[in-house]
């Protein structure tokens, strides 16, 4: 392969308008094959596009000196493409330990955290579009889709990632806090996640860097299979191709079903809500009514739904609520007048007259 774009790809973020003339991209580069071949592809674009390119690596102070030599790496490379570089250190073990998370979920956590919030600085300071960019790949893909699968996950989860999407759609199931003021401060219209590499297997990744002569890093933890994520993606996909070579290819087609579901579902739900629901404040926080007549109407999967996307718009993020809860919130339209149900991150849900209140404290 010849060094140059990829036409392909490229035509694919022309066609998708992923990069507009003159937006900012904050790169997450951790120095693997992945971010390494997405870093390449990102200058060949420049050269066909006007936007602004920053990398920024996140050292999570998990593999000691292994981890300080992949932010060198991370660095060196930056500065050889001509790209600006930060670097953001924490320590996820301790994160980790006080949040009662696992490390895969502390490090996600902090990464797109720190990634969030530099996009969010960059943007405030220039006035201009961010978005972050990802290196997610198609087996990234088909993992993350059995990941959720198993979690028993709704139709966000196992509708898998999406290749944009604004910051705030995947916290619906990212597990990561949202920050809901800092996106509505003037000028800001949210920062849009790109995985511009979704359409590529990771052996097509490895292929075209070792033709073009790119370097770069392996991280020693993604061989370890007591992290669930590895054990999927070395053990089970591999296993899963063996009885039908087109697995990983099947699961991203149920995937885009889901997804669909899951807009139609959504777009629905937003309609419900503004016909039939109604938004309080009080001094102790605040809190969107429900109509229990036109609830009972509908079908309790549906039921579900409302639920969920009344508790978003209420408190931004779904993350800790689950199939449980709406059941529980369910169950309170039949136990009638007074009916209460405390739930995940200060929402309360009761039952007052004909109208379901979920409040936010």
């Amino acid at each position: 392969m010849r060094k140059g774009i990829d036409t392909e790809l490229f035509l694919q973020v022309k066609k998708q308008h992923w990069i507009g003339e003159g937006e900012q991209i904050l790169l997450a580069l951790s120095g693997g094959a992945d971010s390494m071949y997405l870093l390449y592809f990102l200058k060949e674009l420049q050269k066909h596009l006007s936007f602004s390119l920053r990398a920024m690596h996140v050292q999570h102070g998990i593999r000691g000196e292994e981890a300080v030599e992949d932010a060198a790496f991370s660095r060196q490379q930056a500065e050889l493409y001509q790209v600006p570089f930060l670097e953001y250190t924490c320590s996820v073990p301790d994160y980790a330990e006080e949040n009662k998370l696992g490390l895969e979920e502390a490090a996600r956590t902090l990464r797109y955290k720190a990634l969030k919030e530099e996009a969010l600085r960059w943007q405030a300071e220039s006035g201009r579009k961010t978005k972050i960019a990802l290196a997610h790949h198609m087996d990234d893909q088909a993992e993350t889709i059995l990941f959720h699968l198993i979690r028993g996950a709704g139709f966000s989860g196992i509708s898998g990632m999406k290749a944009e999407e604004l910051l705030s759609e995947a916290e619906k199931e990212a597990h990561y806090a949202v920050n809901q003021e800092a996106n509505q401060e003037p000028h800001q219209e949210g920062i849009t996640l790109l995985r511009p590499l979704l359409s590529l297997r990771k052996e097509e990744i490895l292929k075209r860097l070792e033709e073009l002569g790119i370097p770069y890093r392996e991280d020693s933890t993604n061989r370890d299979k007591s992290y669930a994520r590895n054990y999927l993606r070395l053990d089970i996909l591999p296993a899963l191709e063996k009885i039908n070579a087109g697995a990983v290819k099947h699961l991203l087609e149920a995937a885009e079903l889901f997804s669909e579901t899951e807009a139609f579902f959504q777009e629905k739900t937003k309609e419900w809500i503004e016909q039939y629901g109604e938004w309080e404040q009080s001094s102790s926080g605040k809190s969107i009514s429900l109509s229990i007549p036109q609830l009972k109407k509908e079908n309790a999967l549906f039921r579900r739904e409302i639920y969920k996307e009344a508790i978003f718009l209420l408190r931004g993020s779904t993350t800790e609520f689950g199939k449980l809860h709406y059941h529980g919130i369910d169950y309170l339209l039949k136990r009638g007048n007074g009916g209460r149900l405390s739930l995940p991150k200060g929402v309360q849900a009761r039952v007052e007259q004909k109208r379901l209140l979920l409040e936010k404290f």
